[in-house]
């Protein structure tokens, strides 16, 4: 099975919508169907990986990876999980990455295609104890290339993280 990395569309890395009018983050998730999700209680946290092709490594990026770090770690504390620093139940794996492209300007400028940035964010959840895959998630959105947008990547985070599962048991694990 293909490991799950959570590469954030971390190329969401200089991971910022850049203005109202951008297009919503496109995001997209999947669990293997073997994974037992109630049996995880504790997560930790594997060295990154460059992000997938299309997407590079940008001078952001490892900035916006830092951030997605400390991000995912509270929203799966949220969601009923613990860090844990030896012995976690599930591993994640962090990228992120962008990628320019040529479109075609505005009715207005037809004439004159221009670039826009892509940023990426990369999440894989892999089992520990079996090293297999068991969740992988995308998140994609225009970014400004320049710097990165903190409410953008909390946005992102919060959309992908969204469909991660919850612990079924309402209180917070003990590692």
């Amino acid at each position: 099975m293909r490991a799950i990395g959570i590469v954030f569309a971390a190329a969401l890395a200089a991971c910022q919508a850049t203005t109202s009018s951008s297009p919503p983050t496109q995001i997209q998730a999947v669990s293997a169907e073997s994974a037992s999700f109630s049996s995880y209680r504790t997560f930790g946290f594997r060295l990154a990986e460059a992000p997938p092709s299309p997407y590079q490594m940008s001078p952001r990026s490892f900035d916006v990876e830092r951030r997605v770090h400390d991000l995912v770690a509270a929203e799966l504390a949220r969601k009923g999980y613990a860090q844990a620093d030896t012995n976690p139940d599930f591993l994640l794996r962090l990228s992120a990455g962008t990628d320019k492209e040529s479109i075609a300007a505005f009715p207005a400028d037809q004439n004159r295609p221009h670039a826009i940035t892509t940023g990426e964010i990369v999440i894989d959840a892999f089992d520990r104890s079996t090293s297999q895959q068991v969740w992988h998630g995308t998140a994609q959105a225009e970014v400004d290339p320049q710097r990165v947008s903190e409410p953008g990547l909390e946005a992102a985070v919060q959309q992908l993280l969204a469909r991660f599962p919850a612990r079924s048991d309402a209180s917070p694990p003990h590692p």
